[in-house]
């Protein structure tokens, strides 16, 4: 018997090791304070009787206007050669948007709210308890193509609707639960996919939602130029029940088309590209469940970066994304992905969470938008300095006596008064000290002017006044 029980204790290390295995991932804890979350003078809370086109968002409890708060960032990334012909991946995470706060647990479910109802509808959000599975899938390799097979990801262009979250900090990563299919050739990279968004109710085809579509890029490393086409369709049927409007009414039956054209050339040391998605086609019960919408959403995004040296760098950034005006016919607005930011402040951390245990703080999303940034970098052999200059207007606002749209609580409403454009524009500095390879330490501050358009009550008696808010932030992350 013990010479069976020691024959098998040396047979374990032979079988684990016949299946190499990958660990990587990250792991981050950072502190932030927000001084002034709410942006408005008013120390009174009008938030629970305020019009529904207010932009006021809760006082904390013991009406605290500041925020601070701790939290945690994990992501465990599996990688397991089974032979020549396949590997599996995976990414092990906890709770919602890749982790949660300390002094707390990760049980964090996003209420649909938050996700601005159609939001979601962009990109799939994970959400449960306790560890949960963001990828689980195999890749097949043949002569031909690769076959990606299961809960996998993807990322299109800069990222700004389809991201894979690949970035330290990035908290969502885009879920694509099918097969993608990869072929090359020559320069063209083509990857047709299909997916099971959702199936709630039913296993039947009344109550799923199904994503299909392909992309085409053009890229060629000699030329340092790079062109392509994401296309597809996501349907969702008249049953499903997975995404509302209010966080309680459903859609309904969708059909959405999605275009998105990338463009990337580089100029030795500059480097300019460009990003325009297209949202088109119905859209079901966007405001009511007795009308149907129409969905015409787009954005146009810019990034250019010249590398003057090997110290400093310089970087524009500028877009333009369209808001929904409050014409129930047809939905216009557009919701960047949460991963994609340009201030460290502004458009960053859901408001309203701050208040509310039932919703995520990084919840938040580019949207009714036109944006301006300028950046200057420098950076060394373990150092990082970055600096930046961000403006911002709303595309859409409130005009007395029509329809409008509340863009923070995706909600319709009739106007009583004007609203202001002006979103304001803030200062950003960031400091990153590279420890080694692995951990980095860091600090951030972003100081926002606030525009009166967080100001608007849509009320002649409750009149607000934008005031300044200010970030600061240190954190440490380790990536192995």
């Amino acid at each position: 018997m013990t010479q069976k029980i020691v024959l098998l204790l040396l047979l374990l290390p032979i079988t684990s090791f016949a299946v190499p295995i990958d660990w990587h991932g990250v792991f981050g804890v950072d502190t932030t304070l927000i001084d002034n979350y709410r942006r408005v003078q008013s120390k009174v809370d009008n938030s629970a009787t305020a019009n529904v086109g207010s932009q006021e968002v809760a006082l904390g409890s013991g009406a605290h206007a500041n925020a601070s708060f701790q939290s945690y960032l994990f992501r465990l990334n599996p990688t397991m050669i089974i032979n020549d012909a396949a590997t599996f991946k995976g990414e092990i995470t906890s709770g919602y948007g890749r982790g949660g706060r300390l002094g707390d647990n990760s049980t964090q479910t996003a209420n649909s709210t938050d996700g601005m109802g159609t939001a979601l509808y962009m990109h799939n959000a994970p959400a449960g308890d306790d560890l949960v599975l963001n990828k689980m899938y195999v890749e097949l390799y043949s002569d031909t193509a690769t076959y990606v097979i299961g809960r996998h990801t993807a990322h299109w262009g800069l990222g700004v609707l389809v991201n894979s979250g690949d970035d330290t900090w990035d908290r969502h990563t885009f879920i694509r639960d099918g097969i993608t299919l990869k072929f090359k050739i020559g320069n063209f990279k083509i990857e047709p996919y299909w997916s099971k968004v959702s199936s709630t109710g039913s296993l039947t085809r009344a109550s799923k939602i199904k994503e299909y579509g392909f992309s085409l890029l053009y890229d060629n490393n000699d030329s340092d130029l790079a062109l392509g086409l994401l296309f597809g369709k996501k349907a969702n049927s008249k049953f499903n029940t997975t995404i509302t409007r209010d966080g309680t009414n459903a859609i309904g039956e969708t059909d959405v088309k999605v275009t998105d054209l990338y463009f990337r050339k580089g100029f030795g040391n500059l480097s300019l590209a460009l990003e325009v998605p297209i949202l088109s086609g119905e859209l079901g019960n966007a405001f009511n469940s007795t009308q149907e919408a129409k969905y015409k959403a787009k954005a146009i995004i810019f990034k250019g970066s010249f590398q003057a040296n090997e110290s400093w760098a310089f970087g524009v950034d500028a877009g333009t994304v369209s808001g929904e005006s409050g014409d129930t016919s047809s939905y216009d607005a557009m919701y960047l992905n949460p991963n994609y930011q340009v201030a460290k402040l502004l458009f960053r951390y859901n408001r309203r969470a701050i208040g509310a245990a039932n919703r995520n703080v990084y919840d938040s999303y580019i949207t009714n938008a036109m944006f301006a940034k300028l950046g200057l970098d420098y950076s060394s052999e373990s150092w990082l300095f970055k600096s930046a200059f961000i403006w911002a207007v709303a595309k859409e606002t409130a005009t007395a006596g029509s329809n409008a749209f509340n863009h923070t609580s995706n909600t319709a409403f009739s106007a009583v008064t004007n609203q202001d454009d002006q979103l304001g524009y803030e200062i950003d500095l960031s400091i990153d000290y590279k420890w080694n390879n692995e951990i980095t330490v860091g600090s951030s501050a972003a100081y926002l002017f606030t525009g009166e358009y967080w100001a608007y009550t849509n009320s002649t008696t409750q009149i607000n006044k934008a005031e300044n808010s200010f970030l600061l932030q240190l954190r440490t992350s380790i990536d192995f």
